[in-house]
C-alpha cells in the first residue's frame, strides 16, 4: 500500500499532490490560452504598425497602462488576500465571503482614486517612462496612458474575483478570461483598418479602447461565478471585518515587491527610449514571447501552489517533508521547461520571431533585432520561473517583507548593470541586467525559503537530466536548419526547424523520465 503524498509509477502523485498538479496544470492550460491568443494581438499590432513611432507609443503606454493592475493586482493582491481567504473559508460560516465583499469595498476605492489620478497626471507618466520620446511621439503616449490607466483599474477588481475563484481551486477560468481582453483588441484594430481605413496614430487610439472594453467584458466573465459563491458580489464599507486588518497588514509588503519590481520594469522602459527609433517595439515584442513561457511555468504552478500551502500546518516534520518533496516536482517540471525554452531562444530567436510576427510592417530585419532581445531574455528564464515558486511558498507563511526587500535589491542590481551595458549592446543590454538581477533574487528567495521550511526541493532537481533535454532540442533544430539551407522561405523553414526541435525536446524528456508525457495528458484531461 502507498503511503500518502508517495509517487507512483509514472510520476503521478496522491492525495493532495495529485490536486496540486491537477491545479496547476489547468492555471497552465488558461495562461497558455491567454498567452497564445496575446501572441496573436501581438502578430495584428506588428503587422499594422511594425516598428514604427505609433508601435513604441503603444508599447510605453501599455507599460503605464498597467502600473495600477501589476501594483494592487493579482501577485500583490493573491499574496495578502488568499491565505486569509483560504483559512477563513475552512470554517464555514460565513466570514470567509464577509471578508472577502469587505475587501472589494476597500479595493474599489483604492483603484477609483489611482485610475483617476493617473488619467490626470498622464503627462507627467508619459514623460517619466518615455522621455526619450519627440513632441508627437509623446503627446500620442499620453493621449494612450489617458485611456489605457482606468483601465487598468478594472483589471486589478479582475485580480480580486481570480483570488476567490483560485481558493475554491476554481482555476481554469480566472486564467482564461484575459482571452477576451486581447480578443477585443484585435477586433478593435481590424475594425479600425478594415472598415474605418485608420492607419498609424489612429490605430493605436483604437486598440487602446478595445484595450478598455475588453478588461470589463473580462471581468463580468468572473463575476459570475464569484456571484454563485459569495452569494453577492457587492462590495460593503463595514469596519471591523474579521480578516480585512490581517490583510491589509500583509499588502503593504506585497505591495512593495511588486512596486519596486514596476519600478525596474518602468526604468527599462525609460533607458531603451533613448536607443533610437524602434527600440520600444523591439522590447515590447521580445517580452510577449519570453512571457508565454514564464508565465505559464511560474505562474501556474505558483498559483496553484499558494492556497495548497497556506492551509498546511508545518508543526510536524512529516508535513514539512511533504511541502518540500512537492516543491521538488513543481521545480523540477518548471526547470525541465524552462531549461528548454531557454535553449531555443537563444538558439532559434530569429526563427521563432519570424514564424509569430513577419509581415505587414514586421521585417526580417526587425525579427533580427526582436531574436537579439529574445536570446537576452533567456538568459534569465529559468531564474524567474522558479522565484514564482519560491516566492510563493514564502507568502503562503504570510512573509512578505522579505521578497519585497529581495525585490528592492532586484531592481537596484538590474538598473546598474543594464546602464553599464545598455550603450555597447543596446536593448539586449538592457535586458542583460534584468538577467543578472533575476539570479540573485532566486538565491535570496531559496535562502529564505529554506529557513521556513527546512529546505528549499532544489536539491532533488535531476539538473543533468535537465541539461541534456534542453541540448536535444537544440542539436536537432540545427541540423534542420543546416539540411534545409534556405530551400524553403523564411515562415515555412523556422516553422518546421521549430517543430523539430520541439519534438526532440519531447522525446528526451519522455526518454530521461523527466516527466511522463501519459500522465501530463492526463492530468490536464
Amino acid at each position: 500500500m502507498r503511503k500518502p503524498g508517495s509517487l507512483d509509477h509514472d510520476g503521478d502523485v496522491t492525495g493532495q499532490e495529485r490536486s496540486a498538479g491537477r491545479g496547476a496544470a489547468l492555471v497552465t492550460i488558461g495562461i497558455l490560452a491567454s498567452r497564445l491568443v496575446g501572441l496573436v494581438r501581438q502578430k495584428v499590432i506588428a503587422h499594422f504598425l511594425g516598428t514604427s513611432d505609433a508601435a513604441d507609443a503603444v508599447a510605453a503606454a501599455f507599460r503605464v497602462g498597467n502600473i495600477t493592475q501589476n501594483l494592487l493586482g493579482e501577485a500583490a493582491l493573491s499574496a495578502s488576500f488568499v491565505p486569509v481567504y483560504a483559512r477563513l473559508r475552512l470554517r464555514g460560516d460565513g466570514a470567509a465571503a464577509r471578508f472577502a465583499r469587505a475587501l472589494l469595498g476597500v479595493l474599489l476605492l483604492v483603484v477609483v482614486g489611482l485610475s483617476a489620478l493617473g488619467a490626470l497626471f498622464a503627462p507627467a507618466l508619459a514623460t517619466l517612462v518615455a522621455a526619450g520620446f519627440d513632441g508627437p511621439k509623446l503627446a500620442l503616449t499620453t493621449e494612450l496612458v489617458r485611456i489605457l490607466f482606468p483601465m487598468a483599474g478594472v483589471l486589478v477588481l479582475g485580480a480580486w474575483a481570480l483570488g476567490i475563484l483560485t481558493a475554491h481551486r476554481r482555476f481554469l477560468l480566472p486564467y482564461l478570461a484575459p482571452v477576451v481582453w486581447s480578443v477585443a483588441q484585435i477586433a478593435a484594430v481590424l475594425l479600425a483598418s478594415r472598415l474605418a481605413g485608420k492607419s498609424g496614430p489612429d490605430l493605436a487610439r483604437a486598440l487602446a479602447w478595445g484595450a478598455a472594453a475588453g478588461a470589463g467584458l473580462q471581468l463580468g466573465m468572473m463575476m459570475v461565478p464569484v456571484r454563485t459563491l459569495l452569494g453577492s458580489v457587492l462590495p460593503t464599507f463595514e469596519r471591523g471585518v474579521e480578516g480585512v486588518r490581517d490583510a491589509v497588514t500583509r499588502f503593504p509588503s506585497s505591495l512593495a515587491a511588486r512596486g519596486v519590481i514596476q519600478l525596474s520594469g518602468l526604468v527599462d522602459t525609460l533607458l531603451v527610449s533613448f536607443l533610437g527609433p524602434g527600440a520600444n517595439a523591439t522590447f515590447q515584442y521580445a517580452q510577449t514571447i519570453y512571457l508565454l513561457p514564464m508565465a505559464v511555468l511560474g505562474t501556474g504552478e505558483a498559483a496553484a501552489a499558494l492556497p495548497e500551502l497556506a492551509e498546511k500546518d508545518l508543526d510536524s516534520e512529516a508535513a514539512r517533508n511533504a511541502v518540500v518533496a512537492s516543491l521538488t516536482r513543481s521545480m523540477t517540471r518548471v526547470f525541465a521547461l524552462a531549461a528548454a525554452a531557454a535553449a531555443m531562444f537563444l538558439a532559434f530567436g530569429v526563427e521563432i520571431t519570424t514564424v509569430l510576427f513577419l509581415g505587414g510592417s514586421f521585417t526580417l530585419s526587425a525579427a533580427g533585432d526582436v531574436g537579439a532581445a529574445l536570446a537576452a531574455y533567456a538568459l534569465g528564464l529559468p531564474a524567474n520561473a522558479a522565484s514564482r515558486i519560491l516566492g510563493a511558498a514564502s507568502f503562503a507563511r504570510g512573509d512578505t517583507r522579505r521578497p519585497a526587500l529581495y525585490a528592492t535589491i532586484r531592481v537596484v542590481v538590474s538598473t546598474g548593470v543594464s546602464l553599464a551595458a545598455m550603450q555597447r549592446f543596446g536593448v539586449p543590454g538592457v535586458i542583460f541586467g534584468a538577467v543578472v538581477a533575476a539570479w540573485l533574487e532566486l538565491w535570496l528567495l531559496a535562502r529564505n525559503v529554506r529557513d521556513s521550511y527546512g529546505a528549499t526541493g532544489l536539491g532533488g532537481v535531476p539538473v543533468v537530466k535537465i541539461v541534456g533535454a534542453a541540448l536535444a532540442p537544440v542539436a536537432a533544430g540545427a541540423a534542420a536548419r543546416f539540411a534545409l539551407a534556405g530551400a524553403l522561405g523564411p515562415l515555412a523553414g523556422g516553422a518546421l526547424v521549430l517543430a523539430i526541435a520541439g519534438s526532440a525536446f519531447l522525446a528526451a524528456a519522455h526518454f530521461m523520465k523527466l516527466f511522463s508525457l501519459a500522465s501530463l495528458l492526463r492530468r490536464r484531461g
